[in-house]
C-alpha cells in the first residue's frame, strides 16, 4: 500500500498492525501536519495475540504524534481498509512487514463517490463500536502485558532481520 498523505483525513483499518518504520514515520508526519489520522485495529478478539502485542509497542510514539488509535470491540474482524479523503483501498494487505515485503496480498484502490460513502459509513459505525486507546491507558497496562509487547515485538524484529538478510 502506498501512503500518499496529502489530504485532511486518513482512516486505516488493519488486522495485523506491524507497520514498517517508513509507514510509522508517514503516519506520525501526517498527524503532525494536522491530518486527522485514525487507526482501527484489533482488540482482544484476535486469532493471533502475539501479533497484537508486537504491534502495540508502536502505540506510544504514534499517540504522542497525534495519531488516534481505536481497538474494535465486538468481535473478530479481518477487514483491511484505508480511506484518505476520497481515495479508498480495500483488500487483503495488512500494514506489516510480511505483506509489504514477502506476502502476495493485493488491494483494490479507487476514487469513487458511492464506494467512498459506504466506506465512510463503515468506519463511522465501527469507530463507535471501538475503544479509543490513550497514553494513559497504555501506561496503566499490567507489567505482564507490557513485557509481552516487548517480547513479541523483539521476536518480530528478529524474524524480519533474519529474512531480510536471506
Amino acid at each position: 500500500i502506498r501512503l500518499s498523505l496529502v489530504g485532511s483525513e486518513m482512516c486505516i483499518r488493519d488486522r495485523y498492525f506491524l507497520p514498517t518504520w517508513k509507514v510509522r514515520r508517514a503516519l506520525r508526519k501526517a498527524a503532525s501536519r494536522g491530518i486527522d489520522v485514525r487507526l482501527l485495529l484489533t482488540s482482544q478478539h484476535t486469532d493471533n495475540q502475539p501479533v497484537r502485542y508486537a504491534g502495540q509497542r508502536f502505540y506510544p510514539a504514534l499517540l504522542r504524534a497525534g495519531v488516534r488509535i481505536f481497538e474494535y470491540q465486538p468481535r473478530f474482524t479481518h477487514l483491511k481498509m484505508v480511506l484518505v479523503d476520497d481515495w479508498v483501498s480495500l483488500g487483503s494487505c495488512n500494514f506489516d512487514h510480511w505483506n509489504l515485503r514477502f506476502n502476495l496480498d493485493a488491494n483494490l484502490e479507487a476514487v469513487d463517490a458511492k464506494l467512498n460513502e459506504q466506506v465512510v459509513a463503515c468506519f463511522t459505525r465501527d469507530f463507535e463500536l471501538s475503544t479509543q486507546i490513550t497514553l494513559e491507558y497504555i501506561r496503566s497496562l499490567p507489567l505482564a502485558q507490557r513485557l509481552q509487547q516487548r517480547l513479541w515485538g523483539w521476536l518480530n524484529s528478529l524474524t524480519i532481520k533474519f529474512f531480510r538478510h536471506r
